[in-house]
């Protein structure tokens, strides 16, 4: 069975997607939110801070970027945008040092086209990674929603 870290020593791959391997220091910013990049990243050492920014739009409200995931090694980001072509709807930054593989995300997309076999194990743990993280921001509204409950 083929996991995504896998994909960085594959033959097929190495052959038809490009990639880079990044260093990022601490405090470093890899991606901004509204960002209009397709790369996928697959973080091989470190922790890095997902973002939301709030208030950016507003003359009101101070501008807060609160926490909406912190990843580690073996973790990846990025794969929205890779499957939509829309623009980054969070930001990452380095918590620690960290090494990060930055794919071409439309050359993955071919590669999975091309090599069902291998494109299956990437679909499903892309797949099994965001029903995680629906189940926690399903907990999340929920927990929201009983506050804003008891307010009234």
């Amino acid at each position: 069975m083929m996991n995504l870290n896998d994909l960085l020593e594959d033959p097929d791959f190495l052959q038809l997607v490009p990639f880079s391997k990044e260093i990022y220091p601490a405090d470093t910013v890899i991606l901004n939110a509204a960002d209009e990049t397709q790369d996928v990243y697959f973080i091989l050492s470190g922790e890095v801070r997902v973002t939301a920014s709030l208030g950016a739009h507003s003359d009101n409200l101070e501008k807060l970027e609160p926490a909406l995931a912190k990843l580690s090694a073996g973790d990846f980001f990025g794969e929205l945008a890779m499957f939509d072509g829309e623009p980054r709807s969070a930001g990452v930054s380095a918590i620690t040092d960290c090494e990060i593989a930055k794919v071409d995300g439309a050359a993955m997309i071919t590669f999975m086209d091309k090599f069902p076999e291998k494109g299956y194990f990437v679909m499903r743990e892309l797949f099994m990674n965001l029903v995680l993280r629906m189940r926690q921001n399903n907990s999340r509204t929920a927990t929201v929603l009983e506050l804003y409950l008891q307010e009234k």
